[in-house]
């Protein structure tokens, strides 16, 4: 019999055994078969850590091999479901040394969490309340943050890059969790809505990104709209979230639970139902939960506050796009309860070029042009990375299993 392959979960493993293209599947209970031996933190333990616990398979230090040394034709990775896959056993009495860090799991990816530097940062929302669905927005999530991480993934033939692992509500209205890219660099500037209104359901900004030209790969968009192939990696079952703000002094955390609220202008949706398409803008929060360093600094960044912190997003944040004298504002999905007091002007939140979010002067129909514009969406969870490093020039190449 010829051991081709070993399937790990949780704390049990299986193999499959192929003889005249027969599967036979069970157990391994005979450690005879293969050994396993499991790290956590560098330190042996009795049982398989699990992502529950907030551990993730560290790809680049686990290894196989018959001697208890390391067989370069034995591949250790992460499958389908965040199972692990030990592929290329050929012989019993191998050993596999498995080593788990504190990290998430992101496209199928094993990725460790930082405290400070470039990296995945761990995201608590214990505090919340006041969301639309406050036990499951409190879910832990996980953002890269820090001046430039290793984030960048190969997207609609282009450069994009992760937010990171961010809940979500579905179209089942649970909340869920999914991976949530933007575009690396701005397309063509427009405005936000084309008439006096902040509702991105009614924002031709939001049609020509989902129906439009944008989409479609057409007219001004023919070489960066969306390709076939991308569009069928989106999630279009995703509700995003549409709550607003109207007032200065918000820190991320606040920021991210009234985007998630129902505080909106009157006649104003509190949530976009994405029709089978699904791309959009960053939120204040995400900008905000980009930012690098120990946790004060983080909290402390998203708005003016009274100490003025805003300033401090942008110099450890790689979502700040360093605006130069050709940019100095990006459009954002948040729209704005504050109303001009002359006019009845509507407007939605910006990212300015000191680095502060604020709603725009422009309101939603200006054209400060040119002006930053990056789509935003969130993947399939069957979407895994195949190959890359993550790094500029060598980014995550993508790979779409079967949906079952």
């Amino acid at each position: 019999l010829l051991i081709t392959g070993v399937f790990l979960y949780k704390t049990f493993a299986s193999f499959k055994v192929i003889e005249n293209e027969d599967l036979i599947n069970g157990d391994v209970n005979d450690p005879g078969d293969i050994y396993f031996a499991f790290y956590k933190d560098n330190k042996i333990q009795k049982d398989m850590p699990t992502k529950e616990q907030g551990y993730v398979l560290d790809e680049s230090k686990s290894y196989c091999g018959v001697t208890g040394g390391n067989d370069s034709d034995i591949k250790v990775h992460v499958m389908e479901n965040d199972m692990i896959f030990v592929e290329g056993v050929t012989t019993s009495r191998t050993k596999c040394n498995l080593y788990f860090v504190k990290g998430a799991y992101i496209l199928g990816k094993g990725i460790p969490t930082v405290t400070e530097g470039n990296g995945l940062y761990e995201v608590k929302h214990d505090g919340v309340s006041g969301t639309i669905k406050d036990e499951g927005f409190k879910q832990t999530e996980y953002r890269y943050a820090g001046s430039n991480p290793d984030n960048y993934i190969k997207f609609n033939e282009e450069e994009w890059r992760i937010i990171g692992l961010v809940n979500v509500m579905t179209s089942e209205e649970t909340v869920e969790q999914r991976v949530k890219i933007i575009r690396k660099d701005s397309i063509q500037s427009i405005q936000w809505n084309s008439e006096n209104n902040n509702d991105w359901n009614q924002s031709s900004l939001m049609r020509l990104l989902n129906t439009g030209d944008y989409y479609n790969r057409e007219g001004d968009y023919e070489t960066i709209g969306l390709t076939e192939s991308a569009k069928e990696t989106i999630d279009n079952s995703i509700l995003w979230n549409l709550g607003s703000n109207g007032s200065e002094g918000r820190t991320m955390s606040e920021m991210y639970i009234l985007e998630r609220s129902n505080i909106v202008l009157e006649n104003n949706e509190y949530l976009w139902k994405t029709d089978n398409h699904g791309v959009a803008l960053m939120y204040p929060s995400d900008y905000g939960f980009a930012t690098g360093g120990e946790t004060e600094k983080r909290t402390n960044c998203i708005s003016k506050t009274k100490l003025k912190e805003y300033s401090v997003c942008s110099s450890d944040n790689w979502l700040f796009p360093h605006f130069d004298d050709s940019f100095d504002w990006e459009w954002l999905l948040t729209p704005s309860t504050f109303l001009h007091p002359t006019g009845g002007y509507k407007y939605v939140h910006e990212l300015q070029s000191d680095g502060n979010i604020w709603p725009s002067n422009y309101h939603v129909t200006g054209n400060r042009s040119p002006q930053l514009l990056r789509p935003t969406l969130y993947l399939k969870t069957n979407v895994k990375i195949a190959q890359g490093n993550g790094k500029s020039g060598s980014s995550y190449q993508l790979i779409q299993t079967i949906e079952r």
